[in-house]
């Protein structure tokens, strides 16, 4: 297989697990604030069902190619519902600065993602673009809403860029 190949799907792999992973986060959040903090579930919803229909996007352009997909998707889910509860357990603004966290490196990752597939790869491309959008509009809303000064929401922008950088780490990886 050529570098580039390889490549594209190591890309794929890894956008395809962090976007699994993204559901989790978002049904750990769901479930926690449909008890506490229901005035947020419709752009919870929202945002679940974007990284359910990414998922969907980026494994369609894996089985088209035959690529490898990440070990265990559940394992990125379960990851993320995990991870989702318990930053809901530290509140609304806990979960709005986490999103608008992991929301704007995923925006920073699509954009280099983008600059790769544009020059090889025409379709995936085209997904990546149309995707960009919606992550960027959770940014938005998440951003808008979130109060980022305190310990806590440092700690919680923290955990988040790591976390975020382990998934990715790790979805190359395995």
């Amino acid at each position: 297989m050529s570098y580039k190949a390889e490549e594209i799907e190591r890309q794929l792999r890894i956008i395809h697990a962090c976007e699994k992973g993204a559901t989790g986060v978002y049904y750990g959040h769901r479930a926690l604030a449909k008890v506490f903090f229901p005035r947020i579930i419709p752009d919870l919803d929202e945002m679940h069902a974007h990284e359910s229909e990414h998922f969907e996007i980026f494994g369609a352009l894996i089985n088209s190619r035959g690529s490898r997909k990440a070990t265990l998707p559940i394992m990125w889910c379960a990851g993320g519902i995990v991870y989702g509860l318990f930053i809901a357990l530290f509140g609304v603004n806990s979960i709005w600065v986490s999103t608008a966290t992991i929301e704007k490196i995923v925006s920073t990752e699509l954009n280099l993602a983008a600059k790769f597939f544009k020059e090889n790869d025409n379709v995936i491309y085209s997904a990546v673009q149309k995707i960009k959008l919606d992550e960027e509009h959770h940014h938005e809303i998440a951003s808008s809403r979130a109060i980022f000064t305190g310990i806590l929401p440092n700690l919680i922008q923290i955990s988040s860029t790591k976390l975020s950088y382990l998934a990715k780490y790790l979805a190359a990886r395995v």
